[in-house]
């Protein structure tokens, strides 16, 4: 009896790995199909906008940014093409909207609380042909805007998604988050490009203005106004288009601590279970089930401390690795990240601590943003 108890065990025990298996070579199939799309994306060439007034208008959200807002407003005063800046004080408890009116902009207040609502109110005062959201946070180069504007002209666009990068890369905690925010451009540009995504970060985004779906934006949710805007409009026939051009990306710094990363990320995944699109769904049930998978071996090698348990994590361990350092590589020089070694080996255990973070943040309902609970 003790044997066949001992067999079934085993046999029980090599059926749950040869799933996790699975599961890991499913996300393998995922990660190179990012890394096809990414290389599928078109080169365009420079042309420049030649623009005797302004035709885009830049809408700033704002809550709590006086520190940063100065240093974004000096950027777009210095771009190469002509554009119009609206800021919408989102009930700031600092001096955001004072600032920002002592620089010699537009200054709004936000009708109601919260970053949607800001920006609907923004984009009804709005007179170009095109307006772009930004979060005051992000530092842009020169040619941003005509770098944006480009994009949508040669494409014929409804609406541009550019990059977003973060900086510095000075310690291991920078290149990590660095890292795993631009594999998550790379899924993102190579899928819109591809046709079959509608996402991007609304910390860089180019609209129509005729277009930009404001009454599809999900006000009660605190979060996704930049997912429900692009989802909308490809929904209506829109296109969508990726600028990858590094003349129009927005860089800004991650975050502090561990605790603050879980929180952003728990706030992003809150709106997963509101949309409409297959493939955001299924990768973020693919990304969680590896980790899952990842973690009840680790767990099991570390309650029986037995060789075969052993075995069978580190396996597992070794092959989410090697996925991973492919697209890491790819994403360290597309994105000019300075990584060391052990940044691409230690990146997969970190990643798991991210997500385990993030699941426990929306479990204890501690999400919170600018103050405000989700």
């Amino acid at each position: 009896m003790s044997a066949f108890l001992t067999t079934m065990a085993w046999v029980i025990s090599m059926s749950w790995w040869f799933i996790a298996l699975l599961v890991i070579i499913g996300y393998a199939w995922v990660v190179r199909t990012w890394l096809h799309r990414w290389k599928e994306i078109p080169v365009q060439p420079w042309s420049p906008v030649h623009a005797t007034r302004s035709e885009l208008t830049a809408i700033i959200p704002c809550r709590n940014e006086a520190k940063n807002l100065p240093h974004l407003l000096q950027d777009l005063r210095r771009q190469s093409l002509q554009l119009d800046i609206i800021v919408v004080d989102d009930a700031s408890e600092d001096n955001t909207a004072g600032i920002a009116e002592a620089l010699g902009v537009t200054v709004i207040s936000s009708p109601t609380p919260g970053k949607k609502s800001a920006l609907i109110a923004g984009i009804q005062i709005a007179q170009t042909e095109w307006i772009a959201t930004l979060d005051a946070d992000v530092r842009l180069g020169e040619f941003w805007a005509e770098a944006m504007v480009m994009a949508a002209l040669q494409q014929d666009a409804t609406a541009v998604i550019g990059s977003v990068t973060l900086r510095p890369h000075l310690t291991a905690w920078d290149r990590f988050q660095a890292l795993e925010y631009g594999a998550m451009m790379v899924w993102i540009g190579g899928g819109v490009n591809a046709k079959g995504l509608a996402m991007g970060s609304g910390a860089n985004l180019l609209f129509r203005r005729e277009d930009y779906p404001t009454d599809s934006l999900a006000l009660s949710l605190a979060s996704g106004d930049d997912t429900f805007a692009l989802e909308a409009i490809r929904k209506n026939k829109g296109r969508l288009v990726w600028q990858g051009d590094a003349r129009a990306r927005a860089t800004t710094a991650g975050t502090a601590t561990w605790f603050s990363l879980w929180t952003q990320r728990g706030r992003w995944a809150s709106k997963t279970p509101h949309l409409n699109d297959p493939e955001t769904i299924l990768i973020a049930v693919l990304v969680g089930a590896v980790q899952c998978a990842l973690l009840i071996w680790s767990l099991a090698a570390a309650w029986t401390l037995t060789w075969p348990f052993g075995l069978a994590m580190l396996s597992l361990w070794m092959l989410k690795i090697a996925i991973d350092y492919r697209l890491l590589k790819l994403v360290a020089f597309e994105f000019e990240i300075h990584v060391r070694k052990r940044d691409l080996f230690q990146f997969a255990p970190r990643y798991l601590i991210l997500v385990l973070g993030a699941w426990i943040q929306i479990l204890r309902r501690k999400v919170v943003w600018k103050g405000r609970r989700i």
